[in-house]
Order: structure tokens, then sequence, then C-alpha cells
């Protein structure tokens, strides 16, 4: 079943966080996330999801193939694409037309990227990078990427260059290998206390197929409680999804401090 807008929208927070908790620069990050939902306006449905079902190596592949791709764009070239630059975002989703159709007017496409980019990232994503405790300065890659000029415009009677929507940028090579197994918050930082309903017990295997479906390969392990004696064969109540980073269960929260699932048709709430 494609996932419906209001799924794709609450997966780009965490899509976004990802990036940048793996070392992903920030005003990178973003200008890939633009990227990836103006693709999701051409009919690349579920980027998000298919991305959120692969691990961070896959997520670095991908959000550098689109910055090569973004970098080819502002070039204005009249080639295609080459498929050397397309191994993976073609993948990612389903789709009627191939991405060189997509992106033939590529000053229409840049275009397109840059309006997302100035009225989604920088409007609704940015919240989520305040609290991540990110400065947003206006000399910072968050200032608003200008209009894409037309080729052959004139200013001051000098031929104006198109201004690229894209700022590169590359991880530091003397940063400090990160080691998810030791270098993580306490596991009670990590965690969601689950609630079912009575009478509609869930298992750890749905649990963790839920939020792994939803959300990608964030759960480290699901416990729950069943009640003792065991004979009586009372139904669980609660129980604990831990995760393997400390901003997951904040972005799936989105700001609550109690939200409401539905898994395989029965009821299930999760609170920090």
């Amino acid at each position: 079943m494609a996932a419906s807008s209001s799924d794709e929208t609450s997966q780009r927070p965490v899509v976004l966080v990802r990036m940048i908790h793996f070392g992903i620069e920030v005003g990178v990050a973003m200008k890939v996330m633009a990227f990836w939902i103006w693709l999701e306006t051409q009919g690349f449905r579920e980027i998000m999801r298919k991305i959120l079902l692969h691990d961070d190596r896959f997520l670095t592949l991908v959000a550098k193939e689109a910055e090569d791709i973004l970098s080819f764009l502002k070039q204005l070239s009249t080639n295609p694409i080459p498929p050397e630059l397309m191994r993976f975002t073609p993948k990612l989703a389903r789709h009627f037309l191939s991405l060189n159709i997509i992106l033939a007017d590529k000053e229409k496409a840049l275009k397109g990227i840059t309006d997302i980019y100035n009225g989604v990232c920088c409007v609704f994503l940015k919240d989520i990078l305040e609290r991540m405790g990110k400065k947003i300065t206006e000399d910072s890659f968050f200032g608003p990427l200008p209009e894409v000029k037309k080729l052959g415009s004139e200013k001051d009677g000098v031929a104006a260059k198109p201004i690229a929507p894209y700022v590169g940028s590359k991880l530091s090579p003397s940063a400090k290998e990160w080691n998810p197994l030791t270098e993580r918050a306490a596991e009670e930082n990590r965690c969601l206390f689950l609630t079912f309903s009575n009478g509609y017990p869930l298992t750890e295997i749905q649990i963790s197929r839920f939020f792994r479906m939803n959300y990608g390969s964030c759960v480290e392990r699901v416990y729950v409680h069943r009640p003792e004696p065991k004979d009586q064969n009372l139904p669980p109540l609660f129980g604990k999804v831990i995760f393997t980073a400390s901003y997951i269960p904040a972005m799936i929260l989105n700001g609550k401090t109690e939200a409401k699932f539905w898994v395989d048709a029965k009821p299930l709430w999760g609170k920090s």
C-alpha cells in the first residue's frame, strides 16, 4: 500500500536528522532533502520510506548522488545526466518517467527545487534543526536560495550566470570515526514506552516490523511484558521499544509526549 502524503511528511524530519547524525553537513542535507521532496512531486512516491528502509551507508551514498546530480543540474548543460550519476536514485521508488526525462528541463527543475528549499525546507524543517541546537544564520547555508536566472539575462551590462540553488560539501576527513556501539545515548534516552489496548496485544515481531517499515533500520530490540502467572494466559498490556539512537523517539513523537499508532489494525500508544 502506498504511503499517504502525511506519512511522507512525517518521515522527512527522520531522514534529515539521520543525515545530520551520520555526519552530513546541515546545509547539504537541507538541499538534498529539497531535491528528494521535489522528486516526490514529480511522481517518485515513497522516496522517504524507501530511504529509511536502508542503513546509513546507503543513505550516505544516495545523498552524495543527489549532491552530484544537483551539481550537474546547475551547469544547465544540454547533455543528459550521465548514467553513473544516477545508480541509486532511480531505484528509490516506482515512477512512470525516467529521471533524465523529468530533469530534461534543467532550469525548470532547479527553479522547482529552489522553491521547495525556500518554502518547505527552510520553513517546516527549520524547527527540527533548532530543536537539535543547530543555529541558523544568514551567512550559513540556510540563507534562502536566490532565484535561478535565465541564461542570457543581463544586469549592469554583464551577462548574468545562472545562480546554483545548491552548495556542495564534504564530510571532514579529520573527523573522529564514530562507533555506534560505544558512543550512543543511554538506553532510557533511546526508548518509547508502549501501551496496548486491553484485549489487543502485539508481539515483539509486530512492533519491530512496524517501526522498521516506517522509520528504517532503527530498532535495537523490543520488550513485551507478559503478566504472571503465565498459566492464566493474561494478555500483555505494555512494553518498550529501544532504538539505535536517541533522536529517533523524539522524531517519532514529533514534539509530543505521546502518540497513537495503528499496528496490524490494533491501537498502540507510545510515550517517552
